[in-house]
């Protein structure tokens, strides 16, 4: 049976989406913030924070780095390479 690359990669991203967020909430914890907080830091609504948090949004790829620079203060790099793809 033949698989279905175009369902597997929706599955992927889904997968990878749902790692980020939960990274980011990680963070978010260690780091004693709140949601709004974050999303004031990070220029971004709290709504829209929320929503990302939630999984019941795509996040772009301006708003990532605005949470990890601005938000969380961190740089790029270490966010992914800090066991991100474990």
């Amino acid at each position: 049976m033949k698989s279905d690359k175009k369902s597997d990669t929706k599955d992927t991203e889904q997968e990878y989406l749902k790692k980020l967020m939960e990274r980011i909430v990680k963070l978010r914890k260690e780091r004693g913030m709140s949601q709004e907080t974050l999303a004031n830091e990070s220029h971004i609504s709290r709504s829209l924070m929320r929503g990302y948090e939630r999984g019941e949004r795509n996040i772009s790829f301006a708003n990532l780095v605005r949470i990890i620079k601005f938000g969380l203060k961190m740089k790029v790099e270490d966010f992914f390479s800090e066991g991100f793809d474990v």
